[in-house]
């Protein structure tokens, strides 16, 4: 099955422990409109490998796995161009942090503990069709647990940018950053 950037051909980059966000990355133009200096889009990618089980000619399908990914999107993230010098390196690294807090929830998520071994009973005319009633299954089960995930990012990240105000806050900031340093 292909994941989501597959699907729709949109460029995401992953999160790795050895890359961090450059102002390049921000691909979309600014929200002029918007109070905000800069806005990353992050979110969830997962993919399940699933595996096809013999059981005397009815087609069931097992999950043997399900990948999940810190994703960032370079096309719906922007930055206003008129920041001040002194505020852009403070600003990005503020960025860099929302990425690292979507890191940290799929760490934490045991994701596996939700799909691992989970068995499916599929009806089809033959494996083909089959495969394919199984991953509407699967796509309807990872829906749920992302939704899950969205809602656990979203409150984190109203905490991350109350404490710090949006990377202002320097002391908070920093407390933010040696947290996130644990991820690499």
């Amino acid at each position: 099955m292909k994941n989501l950037s597959e699907n729709l051909k949109i460029k995401v980059i992953l999160w790795s422990p050895i890359k961090y966000l450059h102002w390049g990355d921000f691909k979309k133009n600014p929200d002029l409109k918007s109070r905000a200096s800069a806005n990353s889009a992050i979110g969830f990618e997962s993919e399940p490998i699933v595996g096809y089980v013999e059981n005397g000619g009815k087609f069931k399908f097992k999950i043997l796995d399900m990948q999940l990914r810190a994703i960032f999107i370079p096309e719906f993230s922007w930055v206003k161009k008129n920041i001040l010098n002194k505020y852009r390196k403070p600003l990005l690294t503020h960025e860099q942090g929302h990425f690292d807090l979507v890191e940290e929830i799929v760490r934490g998520s045991k994701i596996n503990a939700h799909f691992s071994g989970l068995l499916f009973d599929v009806k089809g005319k033959n494996k083909t069709i089959a495969e394919k009633n199984v991953i509407l299954q699967v796509t309807d089960i990872r829906k749920k647990v992302e939704s899950k995930l969205e809602k656990k990012l979203k409150r984190e990240e109203t905490t991350y940018d109350d404490k710090t105000n949006y990377g202002l806050i320097k002391l908070q900031q920093e407390k933010y950053n040696k947290r996130f340093k644990k991820l690499r």
